[in-house]
């Protein structure tokens, strides 16, 4: 039998949890490859150390992925216990789905055994001996298309949003950016005050899914009140010392640095329950709303595929895609023009 060579130092130190912090050893254990040719993690090392880790080198080229990231990797270790990484098995994973299906949606199940899977596949790659992340399958789910916002929509929504208050102020801002450039809600919350310049009605932003530059342009009405909102910005910037275009107020919290995609989703919700719309509508529905009326006046495949940010016409397409309204209303029509 191959022996192994451990060498072990240890040293006190302090370990910070969310709510608590105790006194514990650090015991660092150097091994040689073993007969299989995987470096052993450690018995004396837990799950959360290796997901620190693991964070630490996701958030490395995405930032705010490795915090949700967080979030499900620690439901993971609360619903499989907190172990050596060699120990878990097929068998949690079946846990944790189970665990999944009753407390979530597909879409929720089917992102969080993505991240397991991504997590599993990081550690096999560095030689790691742990579960196969071949082993973690991805549940098969049925995708729905977004719903394009119609122009009736979006008007009866910004009817609805005061502007002579700074936070309905900044909302309608923001929807107004949505429907005139389809930008991303991710791409949304990036842009920062120094993006703006008050003789362009335009700026360029790092697209997010390619990290690509790209021009967004908007209208003159949305321009006149970006530059009231940008005038209580400013003010606000000697409190707050955020470089973030859309800041939150969180109560006794004061303000936020950045506001959140979510909160922008939460926003957008109450002025559509707000005005009666019964239909769901969500920020991405900008982005198809966006694609399908530049579709209607009869903008070039390749004006829209730049507007959106795609790297491939093919994407365009799947937004460029009639609804069910859509298609009778045009199907009428040609019946009528035959």
């Amino acid at each position: 039998m191959r022996r192994t060579t451990v060498g072990i130092s240890v040293q006190p130190y302090f370990t910070f949890f969310p709510r608590h912090c105790m006194l514990n050893l650090r015991v660092l254990v150097y091994a040689r490859k073993g007969p299989a040719g995987f470096v052993s993690s450690g018995s004396l090392r837990n799950m959360h150390e290796k997901i620190r880790e693991y964070l630490e080198w996701k958030g490395t080229y995405a930032h705010r992925a490795s915090i949700n990231y967080k979030i499900w990797l620690n439901r993971f270790v609360e619903q499989c216990g907190d172990k050596a990484i060699e120990d878990y098995s097929s068998t949690d994973v079946v846990k944790y789905h189970r665990w999944l299906e009753v407390h979530y949606g597909s879409y929720c199940i089917q992102y969080a055994m993505i991240i397991m899977k991504n997590f599993f596949q990081f550690y096999k790659l560095r030689n790691v001996n742990c579960l196969s992340p071949e082993l973690i399958r991805l549940p098969r789910i049925h995708q729905k298309s977004h719903r394009a916002i119609t122009e009736g929509e979006y008007g009866k929504i910004i009817k609805g949003i005061p502007t002579n208050e700074f936070l309905p102020l900044r909302d309608s801002i923001m929807i107004r950016l949505m429907w005139d450039t389809g930008v991303r809600v991710s791409e949304l919350c990036d842009i920062d005050i120094s993006q703006i310049n008050e003789n362009k009605t335009s700026t360029i932003i790092s697209t997010k899914k390619n990290g690509k530059k790209r021009i967004i342009v908007w209208s003159e009405e949305t321009h006149k009140l970006l530059m009231k909102f940008m005038g209580i910005r400013m003010e606000l910037e000697k409190q707050t010392h955020a470089s973030a275009l859309f800041v939150g107020w969180k109560g006794n919290k004061g303000w936020s640095a950045r506001l959140t995609p979510r909160t922008v989703e939460r926003r957008l919700k109450h002025y559509v329950n707000l005005v009666g719309i019964k239909e769901k509508i969500t920020p991405h529905s900008f982005r198809h709303g966006w694609a399908h009326h530049r579709r209607d006046q009869n903008a070039p495949l390749a004006f829209i595929q730049r507007g959106l940010g795609h790297n491939s016409p093919v994407s365009t397409f799947i937004y460029e895609q009639y609804d069910d309204k859509e298609f009778v209303q045009n199907a009428r029509g040609y019946l009528k023009a035959a």
